[in-house]
């Protein structure tokens, strides 16, 4: 369950008590730390609203040999947090903890 104000997230509180000079990204909550651990081509989604914060945080994300998916502004962290219930419901329902979620783009 989530513990953030109905249609709201952990992320866009944070940026609500922050100092207004802080840009708050939301990244690597879809990929289990011992996933990340392992290396490969993974696909982490980010969010948020300020660009310069996006990109600083993607070309970390590239530099660890991972490919940043820009998932929108910081409302999209709402939706990146459920996503993370959704990957332990499905660890604890028979899939393991050895999984990420990744997007596929089609021709």
């Amino acid at each position: 369950m989530l513990v953030t104000p109905e249609g709201g997230s952990g992320a866009q509180e944070i940026a609500k008590a922050a100092p207004a000079s802080a840009h708050v990204v939301k990244a690597f909550n879809t990929v289990f730390g011992h996933v990340l651990a392992r290396g490969g081509p993974l696909d982490v989604l980010v969010a948020g609203d300020d660009a310069g914060a996006k990109a600083s945080v993607s070309a970390f994300i590239e530099s660890l040999g991972l490919r940043p998916r820009d998932a929108g502004s910081l409302e999209m962290a709402h939706w990146l947090e459920g996503a993370g219930l959704l990957l332990m419901g499905l660890a604890r329902s028979g899939a393991g903890f050895n999984l990420a979620l990744g997007v596929t783009v089609l021709d």
